[in-house]
C-alpha cells in the first residue's frame, strides 16, 4: 500500500505543481476580489473615485479569476475526485457551485448593470461572496482534519498543493492590483480634456449682478456651467433608452426649436438685445443661459445648429437641478454639474466604454445627485412654469403671469389643504405628466417600468410640427380623459304647472320635467364646464397664446340650423360671441399684446379660466323660429388648440408652422321635443264687496 502511495506521488508530481501554481495565482485574485468587494460593501459610502476605481479591479481581478477557475477546478477535481472522503468532497463541489453563480452573476452584472428590477442579482452576489469564504474556510479545515494517516507518510504536507510560496504569489498579486490602480488614476487625469472657455469676453450685466438675470438661476457663486456638463444628452440615450426615445419627441426636447418660441425669441433679441433672451431661456434652453452665451456675440437657442436649439430643455437641464431657491417661476432653480466618474468626457472609445461600465456598476451616486427628492415635488415643475415681471423688464411694475404652481397649490390635489376639501390621493404634477410606463431602461424600477418622458400634456401642436403621431395620439387621449367634462343641463318649461301637494318618493318616476321647448318664443339653454380633474387652471400655461372654446349647434327635427356659437370664420379666427376660455395681456397703453412679446405685458384686459375643481356656468339663449319642427338637437363641445389663429398666422411668416390641430375636449348632446305655445286667456278679476 505505501508503495502504491509512492507510485501515486510520483506520478501526480508533475501535476500537482501546475496545480500549486494555479492554486496561487488563484489564492491571490481571490484575496484581491475579498478586498475590493469587502471594503466597498461594508464601508459604503467611500470617496466616489475610491468606490469606482475598486470595482474596476474588482471587474478586472473577477475576469482573470473566472478563467483561471475553470483551469484549476478541472485539475482539482481531477485529482482528488477518488479520495474517499464524502464530507470535503461535497463542501468542495458546493464551493465549486457557488464560485461557479459568483463568476456568471458578476458577467451580469457588468453587462446589465445593477438594475432595480435586478436588485436580487446584486443582493445574491454579495451575500453569497460571504457564503463562499465560509465554505472556503469549512473546505480547507475539514481537509486537514480528514487529512488520512497513512497520506503523512508519504507527503511533506497535509495541502500538496500549498507551499510558502502561495505568499508571494499574493503579495505580488497585491502589488500589482497597487501598481494597476496608480496607472487607472494617473490615465483618468491624462485622459481629461482641457478646460474649456465657457463665457463671452465683456459679458453684459443688464438686470443686475447675476449673470443669470432676469432668470433666477442660480449656480455655485453664479459660475458658468462648462457646455460638456450640461449638453450632450444623446450620450445619456445609449443607457436610458425609453427616457431618451421619448425625450427626443416630448415638448421639452423641442422648448427651444419649437417655431413659436424661435419667432418670439428672435423678436426679443432684436428689440431688447441678446441679455434680455435670459428670462426665456433659462427655462427654455438652459444650455445656452448657464454657459454664458446670452450676452452680445453669444448664441441663444433660435440660432439653428446650436446644442442649446437642438436640446432645448435637456436630460441635465432637469436632472442637475439640486434644489429650488423659490416660488417665483422664472427658472428659480440651483444648478449643479454631476460628479465626474472615471474617464468623463474621454474621447478614447474604450475609456468611455469604462467610464459607462463604472455607472453601471456603481450607479448610487449617478442616482443621488441626478434624482434628489425635490424632483418628485410640484414645486420643482413650478420652477418654470411660473412667471412674472418686474419693473427692470417692463419698465412698468411687477404683474403676475402664468403660475401653475399656485393654481395646484390652491386645488383638491394638495394634501397640504384642510383634510376635508383634500383630494384622497395627494397629487403632484408628475403623476398626471410622467405617469408609469413600461420601456426598456437602466432607470426602470423592479417592474419594468419608468416615468413617462413624454411629458405629455395639451400641446398637440409640436407633435404634428415634428411628425410624432405616436405622441400625438398620447396627447389626444390625455386631454380627452374627462378631466374637464362638458354638460348641458335639462331645459326647463317655463309653461309647466306646479302641484303644491305633496307627493311621496314612490309617486316619482324619476324623469326630468319639464323638457319641452315652444315655437315662436325665446329658450335659454345651461351649459356646465367642469375642472374636476386638472391639478391646476384650465387652460394652463401660456394661455395668451392658446384658445379653449364651446361650440354650441342646435338643429330642428329635419336638420336646420336653428342656433350656433363657437364656429370657426373663414379666416380660422373664432366668431366675436363664442364663449372662449384665454386670457388678453396689454401693454401700457391698454393695446392687446398678442405677438407674445412679454417685456411689453403690464397686465390683463380679460382672463377667462377654469380653476381646478371649478365649473363655469354658461347661459346662451336663443330664440326658437316657428318652422322649426320636433325635436331639438342639442349639442356642445369643448374643443382647444395650442395656438390662436393670429398668432400662428404671425409665427407662420417667418417660421413654418406645420399644424395646429383642434381637439375636441368634452361633449355632450340631448334631444328637446318642441310644443305650440299655448293660448293663454287672461280672466276677468272680481273683487269682493267689503263688509
Amino acid at each position: 500500500m505505501l508503495y502504491l502511495d509512492l507510485m501515486s506521488v510520483d506520478i501526480d508530481g508533475k501535476q500537482q505543481q501546475l496545480e500549486a501554481k494555479r492554486l496561487h495565482w488563484f489564492s491571490g485574485l481571490f484575496v484581491v476580489l475579498s478586498i475590493t468587494g469587502f471594503v466597498n460593501w461594508l464601508f459604503f459610502p467611500l470617496p466616489p473615485f475610491l468606490e469606482q476605481l475598486l470595482s474596476l479591479i474588482h471587474t478586472l481581478a473577477g475576469f482573470l479569476f473566472s478563467l483561471l477557475f475553470c483551469f484549476y477546478i478541472l485539475s482539482h477535481f481531477r485529482r482528488t475526485v477518488g479520495y474517499r472522503r464524502p464530507v470535503i468532497l461535497a463542501i468542495g463541489l458546493l464551493l465549486s457551485l457557488v464560485i461557479f453563480y459568483l463568476v456568471v452573476s458578476g458577467y451580469l452584472l457588468v453587462f446589465f448593470g445593477v438594475l432595480e428590477r435586478l436588485i436580487w442579482l446584486k443582493d445574491s452576489h454579495l451575500w453569497l461572496s460571504l457564503v463562499t469564504v465560509f465554505l472556503l474556510f469549512a473546505h480547507v479545515l475539514s481537509h486537514y482534519v480528514t487529512f488520512p494517516e497513512r497520506r503523512k507518510l508519504v507527503v511533506p504536507s497535509r495541502f500538496v498543493t500549498l507551499s510558502p510560496a502561495i505568499n508571494s504569489t499574493i503579495f505580488k498579486t497585491l502589488t500589482l492590483t497597487t501598481v494597476t490602480a496608480l496607472l487607472v488614476l494617473m490615465l483618468d487625469n491624462i485622459a481629461k480634456p482641457p478646460v474649456e472657455g465657457v463665457y463671452i469676453e465683456d459679458y453684459q450685466y443688464n438686470y443686475g449682478a447675476s449673470p443669470f438675470a432676469p432668470s433666477l438661476a442660480q449656480t455655485k457663486n453664479n459660475e458658468f456651467i462648462r457646455k460638456r456638463d450640461i449638453a450632450g444628452s444623446m450620450a445619456c440615450i445609449s443607457c436610458h433608452q425609453a427616457s431618451g426615445e421619448q425625450w427626443l419627441a416630448s415638448a421639452h426636447r423641442h422648448a427651444a426649436d419649437d417655431p413659436a418660441y424661435v419667432r418670439n425669441i428672435n423678436l426679443l433679441q432684436k428689440s431688447r438685445g441678446t441679455s434680455a433672451t435670459r428670462y426665456c431661456e433659462g427655462c427654455h434652453a438652459p444650455v445656452a443661459l448657464l454657459t454664458g452665451q446670452l450676452t452680445a456675440g453669444g448664441q441663444h437657442a433660435g440660432m439653428p445648429g446650436t446644442a442649446a436649439n437642438f436640446e432645448g430643455v435637456g436630460c441635465m437641464s432637469c436632472h442637475g437641478i439640486r434644489s429650488i431657491t423659490g416660488a417665483e417661476g422664472v427658472g428659480s432653480y440651483y444648478f449643479s454639474p454631476r460628479s465626474d466618474y472615471l474617464f468623463e468626457h474621454s474621447s478614447n472609445p474604450v475609456l468611455s466604454f469604462v467610464n459607462e461600465q463604472l455607472i453601471k456598476l456603481r450607479p448610487a451616486l449617478h442616482k443621488q445627485e441626478l434624482l434628489p427628492g425635490v424632483q418628485k415635488t410640484s414645486q420643482y415643475c413650478g420652477s418654470c412654469h411660473s412667471q412674472f415681471m418686474d419693473k427692470s423688464m417692463n419698465n412698468w411694475g411687477w404683474v403676475k403671469m402664468q403660475d401653475e404652481y399656485q393654481a395646484w397649490a390652491a386645488s383638491k390635489f394638495n394634501r397640504g389643504k384642510e383634510a376635508r376639501l383634500t383630494h384622497p390621493e395627494n397629487k403632484q404634477c408628475q403623476d398626471c405628466h410622467m405617469p408609469k410606463v413600461t420601456g426598456q431602461d437602466m432607470a426602470a424600477d423592479s417592474e419594468g417600468k419608468i416615468n413617462s418622458h413624454y411629458f405629455v400634456g395639451a400641446n398637440v401642436m409640436l407633435a404634428r410640427q415634428f411628425g410624432n403621431e405616436e405622441l400625438y395620439q398620447l396627447t389626444v387621449d390625455f386631454l380627452q380623459q374627462d378631466k374637464v367634462n362638458l354638460t348641458i343641463a335639462p331645459p326647463k318649461d317655463k309653461l309647466s304647472r306646479q302641484s303644491f301637494f305633496y307627493a311621496g318618493s314612490e309617486q316619482s318616476t324619476g324623469a326630468n320635467y319639464p323638457v319641452a321647448f315652444y315655437r315662436g318664443e325665446q329658450a335659454q339653454i345651461t351649459l356646465l364646464v367642469s375642472n374636476h380633474g386638472v391639478g391646476h387652471n384650465f387652460p394652463g400655461g401660456a394661455i395668451a397664446l392658446k384658445e379653449a372654446w364651446i361650440d354650441l349647434d342646435i338643429y330642428d327635427g329635419a336638420g336646420l340650423l336653428v342656433y350656433s356659437r363657437g364656429d370657426l370664420l373663414a379666416n380660422g379666427e373664432i366668431e366675436p360671441l363664442a364663449t372662449v376660455y384665454k386670457e388678453v395681456a396689454i401693454d401700457r397703453f391698454g393695446k392687446e399684446v398678442w405677438r407674445h412679446d412679454l417685456f411689453d405685458i403690464v397686465g390683463r384686459s380679460y382672463l377667462n379660466v377654469i380653476p381646478s375643481g371649478s365649473t363655469d356656468i354658461v347661459k346662451f339663449e336663443f330664440d326658437i323660429p316657428d318652422w322649426a319642427t320636433s325635436p331639438l338637437s342639442i349639442s356642445a363641445t369643448l374643443k382647444l388648440r395650442k395656438l390662436n389663429q393670429k398668432y400662428h398666422d404671425w409665427v407662420n411668416e417667418q417660421e413654418e408652422v406645420k399644424g395646429n390641430p383642434i381637439v375636441d375636449i368634452a361633449r355632450d348632446a340631448i334631444k328637446v321635443p318642441l310644443s305650440q305655445a299655448p293660448v293663454v286667456i287672461a280672466k276677468e278679476k272680481r273683487h269682493l264687496p267689503m263688509q
